[in-house]
């Protein structure tokens, strides 16, 4: 018996055949079924705060597997239209995306010899490392789709935000480059609203003395895990940090901004599998979560790299 859970209706249902996905509800009679949705919701409870990229994408829920979505991609308004005249629709105003979403997959196994022998909650601790690993692969995967946009403003190039030659001023001002990927961005039609970098990079960002004095001025607010900033004239910009975005930039990889609204990334949000299973031969007891999921980059010109 596995437990199925709606990303659409994030409703429960019981799925007695791989092939069925509409069924009746959840009694507690279905005791295996209970447990199983308990680790289910343990599990993607502790990974919610870890999904650190879903702030740069747009997530769109779908409880199937293979899906084609239009999404507006570019501006549809039509200036000073006359009176009594149509205005057109513009041809390329919206973009099908398809989608055919993979699964991660995490087990939480506990042996019948740990079980026997530990003196603590193995059950808490094995959640814990499956809410982590299933919270990692999904960042690492938005991050793989961010960095594959291309590179708009290659005059303003990434120089070592946390070069100090002369002490106490920085060598580089990192709003130079930032600067530049929201003009560009901007005119294209959207409105940048994120930053997205490693932590080191990070560290070198809010250490870098042009920053510090927006910082000292109230214009920008850090913290250890990001923060927000806003250019006078700029929309405001949400900063996330992952480590699964590049450490060193490259000629090919960088420190990215882009509008989430655009969208410059889809989520496709698929549906999450549990089910809770015993091998006897091997003497364990284990719960097997499967989320299904596929981010991709749609709108290239809304979002931008910043490469050496």
């Amino acid at each position: 018996m596995r437990i199925w859970r709606s990303s659409v209706t994030s409703e429960y249902y019981k799925q007695p055949s791989p092939s069925i996905y509409e069924a009746q509800a959840i009694t507690p009679e279905d005791i295996t079924s209970i447990e199983a949705i308990t680790i289910l919701d343990e599990i993607l409870g502790r990974a919610r705060p870890q999904y650190k990229l879903r702030g740069i994408c747009r997530p769109i829920r779908m409880d199937s597997l293979t899906a084609r979505i239009d999404i507006a991609t570019a501006l549809t308004g039509q200036e000073k239209v006359p009176a009594l005249v149509e205005a057109e629709i513009a041809a390329e105003s919206y973009t099908a995306v398809d989608f055919e979403l993979w699964k991660n997959v995490v087990h939480v196994v506990i042996s019948d010899e740990a079980a026997k022998k530990a003196a603590h909650d193995l059950l808490n601790l094995h959640v814990d490392d499956a809410a982590r690993d299933i919270s990692r692969m999904e960042n690492k995967q938005i991050a793989e789709a961010a960095e594959a946009c291309t590179e708009k403003v290659s005059g303003e190039a990434y120089s070592d935000w946390g070069a100090m030659t002369t002490p106490p001023d920085s060598d580089t001002n990192p709003f130079e480059a930032i600067r530049a990927s929201i003009e560009y961005i901007e005119g294209k039609g959207y409105e940048p609203n994120f930053m997205a970098l490693h932590p080191s990079i990070w560290g070198k960002f809010v250490t870098n003395t042009y920053v510090r004095d927006l910082v000292h001025a109230g214009i920008a607010a850090l913290g250890r895990d990001g923060g927000q900033f806003s250019l006078p004239g700029y929309p405001t910009i949400t900063v996330n940090t992952d480590y699964h975005l590049v450490q060193t930039p490259t000629a090919t990889k960088g420190p990215l901004i882009g509008d989430s609204k655009a969208p410059a990334l889809v989520l496709g949000e698929g549906p999450t599998e549990a089910a809770q299973y015993r091998d006897e031969k091997a003497g364990y007891d284990a719960y097997i979560i499967r989320q299904y999921l596929e981010p991709k980059l749609v709108v290239d010109d809304a979002i931008d790299k910043i490469c050496t």
